[in-house]
């Protein structure tokens, strides 16, 4: 920063940063900060078919821009910019239908649910290693081309975003991502084939598991330092409390989370756990974390008042619109939603954010009033 710019005070971008960090701190805040995430929505609210959306970056990027400056939010979750199709397909495992392609224009990219790792290729990770083995398996769900184009693209132009927000006032909270090896293999394998394979064949889970887990703690710590985004998105959707036992829940979920949160914040990194579905029953297990080593990002299913009770103490939240309100209620829907977070969850360790991800069928006036009930309850906290 240069001397004029310190003598003006901070920037706008460094004031709601600083906000960030002190909500994730459990510190008061002058206001609670509007975080932006909506991925789908910001193509329908600016104009732009979702063809063009997931198919070129440019497109995605300032589509999401043009959408953050419209509403006034204070932030943005997790950075969208790139193409769609290899940026979920490392996620999930699986092949991505993007419009455009394979779906109508203005359609929802979707996931092909597959079997597409056979339950003889645990041993082949075993002798590969976990990076080889991707390497080999996502020419099956993935066109290479598209993986090159987006690393290409990231490489050529994330300075220049960086920038951008950082002009516009619009700091991220997570700089990158990973998750625990419970979830790529859930999506190779699908859905019922690995769940069965938790029951059938739990110890060659277990190897499997331990053998990535260095893997995915690695592309975590990958991201340290890259911008100054307090934290780093740590997904959890089909290892989520409701979809599994306890007993599995115990061995082949709680374990990984607990090491990459561990590796994380050993490096100054703060886990933003996106943890889709209901993880109300096992909220109680987070507390043998570091206090303010997590900032809870929930969906709506995870019972906010529970974890304001059980956790309240030593994590704050993000959240925790539910996708259902953005697409079925009315704006007065939403008022009462946020109002009544406020008051029971926050203010101090609460961020406002739509729950994972205001859906591609958001009604524009329940964005705009979910704004707007988050500058009305979250001002002078």
């Amino acid at each position: 920063m240069s001397v004029a710019e310190q003598e003006k005070g901070p920037s706008l971008y460094d004031e709601r940063l600083a906000r960030i960090r002190k909500v994730i701190n459990l510190e008061p805040v002058d206001t609670i900060p509007v975080i932006y995430m909506g991925t789908a929505f910001s193509a329908q609210y600016t104009g732009r078919t979702m063809a063009q959306y997931c198919n070129d970056p440019d497109v995605s990027f300032q589509a999401n821009l043009e959408t953050m400056e419209r509403l006034g939010v204070d932030g943005w979750n997790l950075l969208g910019a790139g193409l769609i199709a290899p940026i979920l397909s490392l996620m999930w495992m699986s092949h991505i239908a993007v419009p455009g392609r394979e779906l109508p224009e203005n359609s929802l990219w979707q996931v092909q649910e597959a079997e597409v790792m056979k339950v003889e290729e645990y041993d082949t990770i075993l002798e590969m290693g976990w990076q080889a083995y991707v390497g080999s398996y996502l020419p099956r769900v993935l066109d290479m081309a598209d993986l090159a184009t987006n690393g290409q693209y990231l490489q050529e132009n994330m300075g220049r975003i960086l920038q951008t927000l950082r002009e516009k006032g619009l700091p991220f909270v997570c700089n990158g991502a990973t998750y625990p090896p419970f979830e790529p293999l859930c999506g190779a394998r699908s859905m019922p084939e690995f769940f069965a394979d938790l029951y059938r064949r739990p110890e060659k889970v277990r190897e499997v598991m331990d053998l990535i887990l260095p893997d995915v703690i690695g592309q975590g710590l990958s991201f340290a330092g890259m911008t100054d985004a307090p934290g780093l998105w740590i997904g959890g959707w089909r290892s989520a409390s409701a979809l599994v036992s306890p007993k599995i829940w115990d061995a082949m979920v709680w374990p990984y989370l607990e090491a990459i949160v561990n590796a994380m914040w050993d490096k100054g990194l703060v886990s933003v756990l996106h943890l889709d579905q209901n993880w109300t029953r096992d909220l109680a297990r987070f507390r043998e974390l570091p206090p303010k080593s997590c900032l809870f990002n929930l969906d709506g299913f995870t019972d906010a008042r529970r974890f304001k009770e059980i956790l309240g103490d030593r994590f704050a939240l993000m959240g925790d619109v539910p996708a259902s309100l953005f697409a079925a209620g009315t704006p007065e829907d939403i008022h009462v939603y946020v109002r009544d977070l406020v008051r029971d969850v926050g203010p101090t360790g609460l961020m406002l954010c739509p729950g994972c991800d205001a859906p591609i069928n958001t009604k524009p006036e329940n964005m705009e009033a979910f704004v707007a009930a988050g500058r009305e309850f979250g001002r002078g906290v």
